[in-house]
């Protein structure tokens, strides 16, 4: 059903706006969801949306949503109800986004502050095209779920290099220096104007609340009439090897599938956008 993949826009959405509002007048791209952002209904979904310079997260957020809206009617049609992994990665700009909103001009320099919308204690830091941003902090009381009780450490750094348009986001969460949680996330855009994702999760619990070492990676190839992805599963949990364009170069699909089975994670599910449809792997 739709409603998933709404879910995260609306969310996303938010996050924007929240950042839109509290801008200075320092220059700022289209928001997501804007007719300027988004191809017309009467594009040819073979067209890329016209990049713009990446200057802030939210910048970086925007860029991979004008490309996802090119492939969402494909991704959503999928037998109805669309793959929780190709919609989900994305989430990670969701919780990044707050940290522009420290620094409202844009300008050189360190910001401390309250995120706006997590309500943790973080920082941002801009140093010409190099920002850096993160949050370390305790929790008072109980959040949701068994990996988020009174007394554990949650911390998040991330950066985003502007002139390589390089985004990378890591969370943890630890209990009496045990990690219960952690996830990498990286995204880059290409010279085509298409971008990359690397998400990787690590837990601990099951939903249920009971141990269960696991964790997942996804790769995503997010572009004009293209949405390329590996869905694969481990079971090693918070302590996964990290994989970086950094150190493994802009992977296709077929280097993803290669190395992931190499590292010994099984593929769940591998494949495409395909003229207009989304197609899996035989």
């Amino acid at each position: 059903m739709k409603k998933i993949t709404l879910v995260f826009m609306v969310f996303l959405g938010v996050a924007l706006l929240f950042f839109a509002c509290g801008k200075s007048k320092s220059p700022q791209s289209p928001a997501a969801g804007s007719a300027a952002a988004e191809p017309s209904a009467a594009a040819d979904p073979a067209t890329p949306p016209a990049a713009t310079a990446i200057r802030t997260i939210a910048d970086m957020a925007n860029a991979w949503n004008a490309l996802y809206r090119q492939n969402e009617k494909a991704i959503n049609d999928y037998q109805g109800i669309p793959i929780m992994g190709l919609v989900t990665p994305p989430l990670a700009f969701a919780a990044a986004v707050q940290f522009d909103m420290m620094n409202p001009g844009n300008r050189d320099g360190r910001f401390d502050g309250k995120l706006m919308l997590a309500g943790y204690k973080g920082f941002v830091e801009k140093a010409g095209a190099k920002l850096t941003f993160g949050y370390d902090e305790t929790l008072a009381k109980d959040g949701f779920g068994p990996m988020a009780k009174a007394g554990d450490r949650m911390t998040a750094n991330g950066s985003l290099a502007l002139d390589k348009e390089y985004f990378i986001w890591e969370t943890a969460n630890e209990r009496a220096g045990r990690k219960l949680e952690r996830g990498h996330y990286e995204f880059k855009r290409l010279g085509d104007g298409s971008m990359i994702c690397l998400a990787l999760k690590g837990q601990t619990f099951n939903f249920r609340g009971e141990e269960e070492l696991r964790d997942n990676v996804i790769y995503l190839h997010n572009g004009a009439g293209r949405y390329d992805f590996v869905i694969a599963k481990g079971k090693t949990g918070p302590g996964f090897a990290a994989i970086s364009f950094a150190d493994k170069g802009d992977l296709s699909k077929e280097q993803a599938l290669e190395l992931l089975k190499a590292m010994g994670y099984a593929i769940e599910k591998s494949g495409g956008v395909q003229g207009g449809k989304l197609v899996l792997d035989q």
